[in-house]
């Protein structure tokens, strides 16, 4: 069922690609989001400094793409610059990567998982580190694969992760939210659960966006 598009959340449409390339897949993603969001058609285009842009919600409209291994997310919103990240879960040299391009604590915090959780405690760190660098408007260039990303007190996650008390922004029950990261108060991110084996994170930028909530829709939805 679409709604009409809220600019104080975070609207995030997640949908299948089944090995599409990147412009099967992003026209679907993007039908699946003006499904969503009860317009006829949604165009996306880029502003003069690369960052993308969406036509067909009124200006002020912020807008964030990531196409994964078979799978593709974009989010929506009005609240500012964000970024989005998806990937789906696969064999990859997990701690080796995060011993080269992470941070110490975090290459740590990898080592600390079990062998089979390794890869998806990788992909919690790199999608956060991704989304944040879309966010800021730097990739993972200029340090972004150094930015400290959350590293949650409890793995594997539950169904919903909550951050620590120390990340003082709760939802209600079932509910995400955006959080602000202690060493940087001035992006807030978020990891809502999508489904087994595909992690997801938001940020975005300013501090008025903590506490914001997530919506995620899959289309199709899952059977």
């Amino acid at each position: 069922m679409s709604a009409p598009f809220a600019p104080h959340r975070i609207t995030v449409v997640v949908t299948a690609t089944d090995g599409l390339g990147d412009a099967a897949s992003r026209e679907r993603v993007l039908t699946a989001a003006a499904g969503v969001v009860g317009v006829e058609r949604l165009r996306l285009g880029h502003e003069v400094n690369g960052r993308p842009h969406v036509f067909g919600l009124g200006g002020g409209t912020h807008v964030s793409l990531s196409h994964g291994r078979g799978v593709a997310a974009l989010a929506l919103t009005g609240l500012g610059p964000l970024g989005v990240d998806v990937e789906v879960d696969r064999p990859v040299p997990a701690l080796r990567m995060a011993e080269r391009w992470f941070t110490e604590s975090e290459a740590a915090w990898v080592r600390r998982r079990g062998e089979a959780e390794r890869t998806s405690a990788f992909f919690w760190l790199w999608t956060h580190k991704e989304a944040m660098g879309k966010a800021y408007g730097t990739g993972l260039g200029r340090g972004g694969l150094a930015r400290p990303a959350p590293l949650p007190d409890r793995w594997p996650l539950p169904d919903r992760w909550a951050p620590p008390d120390r990340w003082p922004v709760r939802g209600a029950a079932g509910e995400t939210r955006l959080f602000p990261l202690p060493d940087r108060p001035e992006v807030a991110v978020a990891a809502p659960p999508v489904r087994p084996g595909v992690l997801l994170a938001v940020a975005v930028l300013g501090r008025h966006a903590r506490g914001a909530p997530v919506d995620v829709h899959m289309r199709p939805p899952p059977v």
